[in-house]
């Protein structure tokens, strides 16, 4: 119980720092609030926030490393294809790998969660910018047009066609 409640306040004093972009003593808080948790129910999203704060940080390859155990421990937990953790933890990795120059790896993250969730708005979007980056223009704008056509609202739709602009030659 001692190291839930250690991991607990660690977390809390790591989103307090990072909330004021104090990102090199939140990444310390969380990295401290991984070991105490030791494998428990929850760590695959500390380290889906450390990489979020390594990734603010500049650090993309340490962001990319922890969006990999972050998706590990998600699997190691149990969780399926298409719940929404899982799907989560491959949107963030595949964009991160996409940004980190390896958008082949990132068509290879999403590939699980698509075949589940073929109609997802996030998991189309990162497959259309990673289609994009690997020159495959025709298909990274079939993928973005997938987006936009789940986007759900106008606002999201409009949004993701700010950022898909370059996909679709806007």
């Amino acid at each position: 119980m001692n190291m839930q409640l250690s991991a607990g306040a660690l977390v809390q004093q790591a989103l307090k720092h990072w909330e004021v972009g104090q990102l090199a003593e939140a990444e310390t808080c969380f990295v401290q609030a991984i070991a105490a948790a030791d494998g428990q129910c929850g760590v695959a999203d500390l380290h889906g926030q450390l990489a979020a704060v390594l990734d603010g940080a500049g650090r993309l390859g340490d962001a990319v490393t922890q969006s990999e155990l972050a998706l590990a421990g998600e699997l190691a937990q149990g969780q399926t294809e298409g719940t929404p953790s899982v799907k989560i933890a491959r949107y963030f990795l595949a964009d991160r790998l996409v940004r980190h120059g390896q958008p082949g790896r990132a068509l290879d993250v999403l590939a699980p969660s698509l075949a589940v969730l073929p109609d997802d708005r996030l998991l189309n979007l990162a497959q259309a910018e990673a289609l994009f980056a690997l020159g495959q223009v025709a298909e990274a704008r079939a993928a973005a047009s997938r987006a936009l056509a789940y986007a759900g609202s106008e606002a999201k739709r409009a949004q993701l066609a700010e950022r898909l602009a370059p996909v679709l030659g806007c």
